[in-house]
Order: structure tokens, then C-alpha cells, then sequence
């Protein structure tokens, strides 16, 4: 039987320049979906997953996705990662922000 659990790496948080969250421990997990979802208005937005070794040194995994402005929700899949994930959004700015939140959802 495999585990699942799914944690908030971001909830809510404005962001208005590029944006990435905490180191994320998933090296139990042999699979992971990231879900960014966005509340209200706000541009198009480039979400991307990175990995590390170490929790310091990071390396993009996977392509990146637009979160267009009339879309609300992005999800990321990985299955090939170390230890460390984290999620990286860009594209907002002072004069276009975004209100977002973050979850991953590790299965293994």
C-alpha cells in the first residue's frame, strides 16, 4: 500500500517579483503533482519545479507551464527527484500582483 500526502507550501501569499518556496523534504515519496492556484486577478504566470541535493544548489525538473491570466489553477508532475523540491513562479510584478497557493502532493 502507498502513502500519500499533500502539503501547502504557499497559502495566500502575494507575490509581486519572482517568487520560490521553502525546500520541500519529499525523499520518501516516488512521485509528486504541484498544484499553483491563483485567487483574483492577475497576469500570466510562469510555474516551474526545481530539485537539489542538498537544499541549497538548485536545478530546474520539468518543463515549465503557463498560468494564463484567464486560468486560475497549474499542475506540475515529477518522478524522477532527490530529496528537495521546491516551486518557482515569475511573472508578477509591484504593478501586476498575485495572490497564490501552493500544494504538493507526494505519493511513494
Amino acid at each position: 500500500m502507498q502513502t500519500t500526502y499533500t502539503s501547502v507550501l504557499a497559502r495566500r501569499v502575494v507575490i509581486d517579483g519572482d517568487f520560490a518556496t521553502l525546500p520541500y523534504e519529499a525523499g520518501w515519496a516516488s512521485e509528486a503533482v504541484v498544484f499553483v492556484q491563483t485567487e483574483g486577478e492577475h497576469p500570466d504566470l510562469s510555474v516551474a519545479t526545481e530539485i537539489s541535493p542538498d537544499g541549497i544548489h538548485w536545478i530546474r525538473r520539468g518543463p515549465v507551464q503557463t498560468l494564463a491570466a484567464s486560468e486560475d489553477i497549474a499542475e506540475l508532475a515529477l518522478t524522477t527527484f532527490g530529496n528537495w523540491l521546491r516551486v518557482t513562479v515569475t511573472g508578477a510584478s509591484p504593478e501586476a500582483t498575485a495572490r497564490i497557493l501552493i500544494h504538493v502532493n507526494g505519493k511513494g
